[in-house]
């Protein structure tokens, strides 16, 4: 059996998104929010990330992914030259999960909330 991996997706890869066909037949266990502050960009229509700022939540939705689909998501988010998949702390229906998350830190327009859904680009 594969070892299964939880990626928590807060940009183009959640449903109803451009990359969200990336994510196969991956279960979603729901739609939550990072237990610690970032803050959300947008470069170029794309949401980042960054740790190095603690603005509010990021919310997105958490997946179980096996070795396979994790190293092609790896690929599509350019790990570890593009973005960086962390290890971060994530609550979904008030439980908390351990969750891969890509972050970067480039310049860009930070959103008001941690949504993508509330970008207006």
């Amino acid at each position: 059996m594969e070892k299964q991996h939880l990626v928590f997706v807060y940009g183009t890869l959640r449903q109803d998104h451009s990359n969200h066909q990336l994510m196969g037949a991956a279960h979603c266990y729901g739609v939550g929010s990072t237990c610690d502050r970032y803050a959300m960009y947008i470069v170029s229509g794309y949401p980042y990330v960054t740790g190095a700022e603690a603005h509010y939540p990021i919310v997105g939705e958490l997946y179980a992914v096996d070795d396979e689909m994790l190293e092609k998501l790896d690929k599509v988010e350019g790990h570890p030259h593009f973005y960086v998949r962390r290890e971060v702390a994530v609550s979904v229906g008030g439980e908390e999960f351990s969750a891969w998350m890509y972050v970067r830190d480039p310049p860009g327009m930070l959103l008001p909330t941690g949504d993508f859904n509330d970008a207006t680009v």
